[in-house]
């Protein structure tokens, strides 16, 4: 059960002795799984559908950057709680992501397996900042026990799930 709950927090599988052996931002799964998100949103941003919303692409581009920036940020911060803190505006910035792709969907400016699969994506990341910033207040057990009670918590963020999504706005 430790390596889940190792894994799941997003320790890379060669740093689970503990907390201190982790020297770089970029050993993180969590940063890993931003850093795809970050990746996706910026190669959606430059095609054709999204070349006349600029301030959408600036909004768009400016949160994804965000996210990968608090993380590393506060990883060179020394002690955890500023960490914290970071992470914690990492993950509301994937929360705007998530917001402006619901608003691109609307505009018909993404498919739904487009927007299904970034979804996905940003929700796989969420959850990894999420469990590291549980892990780094010290609250170790409510990591265990969301892995105990979620069996979805430790799948490879490539599985996506299939959902489909409702467009309830009136936008085509």
């Amino acid at each position: 059960m430790q390596y889940k709950a190792v894994k799941f927090i997003g320790l890379n599988r060669d740093k689970i002795p503990n907390m201190a052996t982790v020297t770089d931002f970029k050993d993180f799964e969590a940063f890993k799984a931003c850093r795809a998100l970050t990746r996706e949103i910026g190669l959606l941003v430059r095609t054709r559908k999204f070349a006349p919303n600029r301030r959408l692409v600036d909004q768009m581009e400016r949160a994804s950057i965000s996210v990968l920036s608090n993380f590393a940020e506060g990883f060179e911060r020394e002690g955890n709680s500023e960490f914290v803190q970071f992470l914690s505006i990492s993950k509301g910035s994937i929360g705007e992501l998530r917001t402006q792709l619901t608003y691109a969907i609307d505009l018909g400016l993404l498919s739904d397996s487009q927007y299904d699969a970034l979804e996905t994506t940003a929700e796989s990341a969420t959850r990894l900042l999420g469990a590291l910033m549980r892990y780094l207040s010290g609250s170790v057990s409510a990591v265990v026990s969301t892995i105990e009670s979620r069996s979805d918590a430790v799948k490879p963020l490539s599985l996506a799930t299939n959902r489909k999504h409702k467009n309830t706005t009136g936008y085509p």
